[in-house]
């Protein structure tokens, strides 16, 4: 029978023991890096796939009233007791039918067109107005307000943007640059404006400008 080493044993006991506790620790701190890089991940997976909370808010539709269509209007030109009649009847007619669609501009075109006969200056602008808010590509309106700020309410500087307004909106229609050289020529009274209107629309229109051609060669003769 061989003599049992004590010390040996006890020796051997302790380096398991140191053995098993540093793999325990290095275990302990393994598993916790990972678990907070796990939670991490899974923290920003659930951010990225949850649905942003999203607000909504109204925008507010800024719409144009419509114009009241006051009847009957005043007549203020001087007019035959005829023309005032049918100039009469005509603007009930259109008023009946702008009451039935407030969204008809060629109502609201024509309704600026009788007041502006009968002398209604205000009315005819502000029918316009609304016609050109119904149809902002429409050139006709704009053209329109041009005439009425010309001849009508004497407003040069708001008659040249109508009718700068009206051609930009379709540089093809020709009366529109008269219209403006009239203005230049006529009550502005500018010369260099008025001879510049009649080459761009010249020069925008190549193939139908023989009209601004022969007011273009009149004017330089006149001048």
């Amino acid at each position: 029978m061989f003599q049992i080493d004590r010390k040996l044993i006890l020796a051997l006991a302790v380096s398991i023991l140191i053995m098993f506790a540093g793999g325990y620790f290095v275990w302990q701190d393994l598993n916790s890096k990972y678990a907070v890089s796990i939670t991490n991940k899974t923290n920003a997976n659930n951010n990225a796939s949850s649905t942003p909370e999203i607000t909504v808010i109204p925008v507010p539709v800024n719409k144009k009233p419509v114009p009241t269509l006051a009847y009957p209007p005043e007549i203020k030109a001087n007019l035959s007791a005829e023309s005032k009649v049918m100039a009469m009847n005509a603007i009930k007619e259109i008023i009946a039918s702008l009451r039935e669609n407030p969204s008809s501009e060629s109502d609201w075109i024509n309704l600026g067109l009788q007041r502006n006969f009968i002398g209604d200056f205000i009315g005819a602008k502000e029918a316009w107005e609304y016609a050109s808010y119904l149809r902002p590509d429409d050139f006709i309106p704009q053209h329109n307000l041009g005439d009425l700020y010309t001849y009508g309410l004497n407003d040069y500087v708001k008659a040249e943007a109508s009718y700068r307004k009206s051609i930009a909106l379709d540089p093809s229609q020709l009366m529109v640059y008269q219209k403006l050289h009239e203005l230049y020529r006529f009550k502005i009274k500018d010369n260099s404006k008025a001879r510049a209107i009649l080459e761009e629309g010249i020069s925008k229109n190549r193939a139908i400008s023989l009209w601004l051609e022969k007011i273009l060669d009149e004017f330089n003769a006149s001048i």
